[in-house]
């Protein structure tokens, strides 16, 4: 993989921090902490730029709730000042990253997933099944 520089500009770019902030809300617009950095919108896109910028991103401030469905468990999230920079960051970097990804590859890739991946699976599956009985039940060796 061919090493990438000067992304630093480019995530930081106010554009990207706006289009990462609508990302990060997407479902989210009546909670309290959307409404809060609604509030100061132009300030707190000037802070992650400038964090950026400085190569200081404030991280690790976590949000621990449990869940019990369907048993329990504890969820740590971030908050939502790191979701607007991780969505930053890969606006500019999974473009990037998806170019050297290899095709049967379907964790976290937009236009895959769980059920893209099965159907593959299955298609390979039927491949060699039919390998396997065309060798046994007819003595035709590959």
């Amino acid at each position: 993989m061919k090493r990438q520089s000067n992304l630093y500009p480019l995530i930081s770019d106010y554009d990207n921090l706006a289009n990462a902030f609508y990302k990060a809300a997407k479902g989210k617009r009546r909670k309290q902490y959307v409404i809060d950095f609604l509030s100061n919108y132009d300030k707190n896109i000037q802070k992650i730029k400038y964090d950026i910028q400085l190569k200081h991103v404030d991280i690790g401030h976590y949000h621990c709730f449990t869940i019990h469905d369907p048993k329990p468990r504890i969820i740590y999230a971030s908050s939502f000042y790191e979701r607007v920079v991780h969505h930053a960051i890969m606006n500019i970097i999974e473009p990037r990253l998806e170019s050297f990804a290899i095709y049967d590859s379907y964790a976290c890739r937009k236009g895959k997933g769980t059920h893209k991946a099965i159907i593959r699976a299955q298609q390979f599956s039927r491949k060699n099944l039919y390998y396997s009985f065309k060798e046994k039940d007819f003595g035709v060796r590959p």
